[in-house]
């Protein structure tokens, strides 16, 4: 019995992992190889004394595109959970088993977006200007960097900030934190990648904000989560797509094409490829681009997507009407199959019209001889369009291994074979193999962040609390 509830300890630490930055790594899949139980409980809930408060209003007329900041989002590294708050200005540090606060360490402005955890140390940025280096143990301040080339201070939201306030989560890779300050292009903008155990910098890009051309694109006004590839470091623009930048250098690549009301700060990285956007005119939309910035279209058009994580061969695509498991592969094939039939489908769908018309023509004039044969050729047409709808089923039915319906979702996690998703008012929990929803749970306000440590699940909502919920 002892040596039996020993080994269940131990497999689950083994199988235990960090989910050391927004939304757990750089590429911003939001993927966890820890096993979590579909079947989970509350553990405990803090409730902060602030309700997060976002920079920016609210928008009444369109999908919010640059909010990401609505909510307290959840770093854990081993057994603590780490958090920044945008109204006390602190960042926390949460005993992930009973939620008791460890220690708290205070910035000089807003602390928006989720800190990263890398090497035993807390890396964050504030409205303050500074980017942060914190001892992940105790709190204690290593260093910090100001990018930004005075200490001058604005008001803004009703809070005293920098004029050049760092509203990016910071990326982490290797000995490389990269990070941006500013948000009015025609103030300045600095781009920057510095030494993470050290604070030195080692490139700084304070160009970015002097490309007037690029207003065509929507600009550049650094905000969101930085993402970047093997070269390129992708910077959100705000409301824009986000802007490229070499990694190893920091010169400015592009901008990527908007079209609609596409861009935001929402993005991730597949593979060597970016995808990003919120909505194109009020319908959800996640767009992709190749490495050269290339336009790939939207990834998955048949299903547009609030939120999405992608596993090598299945798509999880939160939406508007539910929860959908896609098969890449045969989305691929699908989609191939069925473009092919555009042209035959168009041409014959014409054939049809016209021959319809001479139909019409025929009846009224008597010719039954002629008739007979325009009759044979509208058949003709009619069962090719008819097969070709069939196949178009058929092909369409494969694409999606399974949907689960509800409405008012918001985020994804995934915990190896369970899928976690938020929503207005509820937590749900999916076994990933049958597409059955195994748990419900409420919660007040929006889930808008969602992680996974320490054998369990954080979620973030709007309306301040953070919910844990474990075995």
């Amino acid at each position: 019995m002892k040596i039996t509830a020993f080994l269940s300890l131990c497999a689950l630490q083994l199988s235990a992992e960090d989910w050391p930055t927004y939304r757990h790594d750089g590429k911003r899949t939001a993927l966890s190889a820890e096993v979590m139980p579909a079947n989970v409980f509350a553990q405990w809930t803090f409730v902060p004394r602030h309700a997060p408060k976002t920079a920016w209003p609210l928008p009444g007329e369109e999908t919010p595109r640059m909010h990401s900041d609505r909510a307290l989002h959840v770093i854990v590294a081993g057994q603590t959970a780490y958090f920044g708050h945008s109204v006390d200005d602190n960042v926390y540090a949460l005993d992930t088993r009973s939620g008791k606060t460890k220690w708290t360490f205070r910035a000089e402005g807003p602390v928006r977006f989720a800190p990263v955890f890398d090497g035993g140390k807390i890396f964050f940025g504030s409205d303050d200007g500074y980017a942060y280096c914190l001892n992940a143990a105790s709190g204690k301040l290593i260093w910090k960097y100001r990018p930004s080339p005075a200490n001058e201070r604005v008001i803004g939201n009703g809070r005293m900030i920098s004029l050049w306030p760092i509203r990016t989560g910071l990326l982490v890779e290797g000995d490389v934190v990269y990070l941006a300050a500013g948000v009015f292009p025609y103030e300045g903008l600095y781009i920057a990648a510095v030494n993470a155990k050290t604070g030195k910098e080692i490139w700084m890009n304070d160009t970015a904000g002097d490309q007037a051309w690029g207003l065509q694109y929507g600009g550049l006004a650094p905000q969101g989560y930085l993402v970047a590839t093997r070269r390129t470091l992708y910077v959100p623009a705000g409301r824009s797509m986000p802007a490229a930048f070499d990694k190893a250098t920091g010169k400015f690549q592009r901008f990527l094409s908007t079209g609609g009301k596409i861009g935001g700060t929402w993005a991730l990285v597949d593979g060597e490829q970016l995808v990003a956007g919120v909505n194109n005119q009020g319908i959800p939309a996640k767009i992709m681009y190749d490495e050269s910035g290339g336009r790939r279209g939207d990834i998955f058009a048949a299903y547009p997507g609030l939120d999405m994580v992608l596993t090598k061969d299945v798509a999880y695509t939160a939406t508007e009407r539910g929860v959908y498991a896609i098969d890449r592969a045969a989305y691929r094939a699908a989609a191939a199959e069925v473009g092919k039939m555009k042209s035959p489908r168009e041409k014959s769908t014409k054939a049809l019209d016209a021959l319809r018309k001479q139909e019409a023509t025929l009846k009224k004039a008597n010719k039954s001889e002629e008739l007979a044969k325009v009759q044979a050729k509208i058949r003709e047409h009619g069962e090719s369009l008819a097969k070709m709808a069939a196949r178009a089923k058929v092909l369409n039915a494969k694409r999606v291994k399974w949907f689960l319906p509800r409405i008012n979702l918001t985020k994804l996690a995934l915990g190896e074979k369970t899928l976690f998703v938020g929503g207005r008012g509820f937590v749900l929990s999916i076994d990933t193999d049958t597409g059955r929803l195994a748990k419900t749970l409420p919660v007040k306000g929006e889930i808008l962040g969602l992680s996974i440590g320490d054998g369990r699940l954080f979620a973030s909502s709007s309306a301040g609390p953070i919910y844990c919920y474990g075995k």
